[in-house]
């Protein structure tokens, strides 16, 4: 894992600190190298976080079918992680038997804009891919009329690779004195997730989560406030470079 997580700290930097004319008058390699060091304290904390950011892992509100979602801040900005997210609901809670929980399908799709901008305004970076996606389900089931609860489960998925060039010189860009060709890498991890919500209103509600990554054994939570078309919350990842990440998502829900 972390090694993994060291080669993506590669990309990001190959992304925004390749050398180019335009950012030879700023010391980047020393500004990357104290981000690369606050990374590496934490590898569990930067990347993914923001990914789970974008993450919609709540259920579908009652007598709703389908909902779309997509994550405004700190996702589109400023990570340019352009994302789309949905919910699709296979069973209402009660309607199989009396006592059968709500069964939501989740899922969603990223990809970070800045990637694709790389290869046009880098002399060194000939390619680049950066994104990710997630899948699962979520089971809900009333309390009482104000208490619902869910658990669920979901699989999510990073994938990076850059593709290097020489520049005009026929240098490739380095990093601690080695010549970067490519980096192909990512990786994965499932969660458990299990919350809580309370109804404020017509299409309005509180909800709090906790969630479990089984591979990096890492524990995160989510405090969230839910109105009819945006999602204003606290993602809090303990163990994280960032340890709070105020979130701003919009949905619609059919």
């Amino acid at each position: 894992m972390e090694k993994n997580m060291k080669r993506l700290i590669l990309i990001f930097l190959a992304l925004f600190l390749v050398k180019s004319p335009a950012f030879a008058s700023v010391d980047w390699e020393s500004k990357g190298m104290q981000i690369v060091g606050e990374i590496i304290a934490n590898p569990a904390g930067f990347f993914y976080d923001f990914q789970q950011d974008l993450e919609g892992t709540t259920p579908l509100p009652p007598g709703k079918r389908f909902g779309i979602q997509t994550g405004l801040f700190p996702t589109t900005i400023p990570m340019t992680y352009t994302n789309v997210s949905a919910k699709v609901r296979l069973h209402g809670e009660g309607r199989i038997a009396p006592g059968v929980p709500q069964l939501d399908l989740i899922g969603g799709y990223w990809d970070m804009l800045a990637a694709k901008m790389a290869t046009k305004d880098s002399e060194t970076v000939d390619k680049a891919k950066f994104g990710g996606y997630y899948v699962g389900g979520i089971l809900s089931t009333s309390v009482s009329p104000r208490v619902r609860t869910f658990w669920g489960y979901k699989h999510s998925v990073l994938k990076a690779k850059l593709d290097f060039k020489p520049d005009a010189q026929g240098q490739l860009p380095q990093f601690m004195g080695t010549d970067l060709n490519d980096i192909d890498t990512g990786f994965k991890d499932d969660f458990f997730i299990a919350g809580i919500e309370t109804p404020k209103g017509i299409g309005k509600l509180w909800s709090i989560q906790l969630n479990y990554g089984l591979k990096t054994q890492v524990f995160s939570s989510k405090v969230s406030w839910y109105g009819k078309y945006f999602e204003l919350g606290l993602n809090i990842y303990p163990e994280g470079v960032l340890v709070v990440h105020p979130v701003w998502n919009f949905h619609l829900n059919f």
